[in-house]
């Protein structure tokens, strides 16, 4: 049973961080068009880059994948790493998932990483960020449980 909250009349979530599994991210945002569909494959090849890491602590989903929108750009992704994660001690392969460019080429995401060193207070300042769209309006956000 998906938990995720309806979308607003613009067609997104409402403002906050809304925490999702990732079978309820892939049954509520890709399943309604091919676009989503592969998305949703991308999203899940992603996220096991990310967890074959053993340094991924916490991940969060913004923009149009996460809205109504039927034809979604992208995905935003932000993946929180262990303070003691090391890009360089990663394998070849996994290293393209940190490099913007990359990533963006393999999975057709924007993603972005830190390390939970960051704080809490820095780490809110950004995800408060993340909920502001381009047309400046607030919007909900999803973190994905990674356990």
């Amino acid at each position: 049973m998906v938990m995720l909250r309806a979308f607003n009349r613009d067609g997104n979530l409402p403002e906050g961080v809304h925490v999702a599994t990732v079978e309820e991210v892939v049954s509520r945002f890709a399943t309604t068009s091919a676009r989503r569909k592969w998305l949703g494959e991308q999203f899940r090849g992603l996220l096991a880059m990310a967890k074959s890491t053993e340094k991924l602590q916490r991940v969060f989903l913004w923009g149009s994948f996460v809205t109504s929108k039927d034809l979604p750009n992208d995905m935003d992704v932000l993946l929180v790493m262990s303070a003691d994660f090391e890009l360089n001690k990663l394998p070849e392969n996994c290293q393209l998932l940190f490099d913007h460019a990359q990533a963006r080429l393999r999975f057709n995401a924007d993603v972005f990483w830190t390390k939970a060193s960051i704080g809490d207070k820095t780490l809110e300042l950004w995800l408060n960020t993340y909920q502001t769209g381009k047309d400046f309006k607030r919007r909900g956000i999803v973190e994905v449980t990674v356990s």
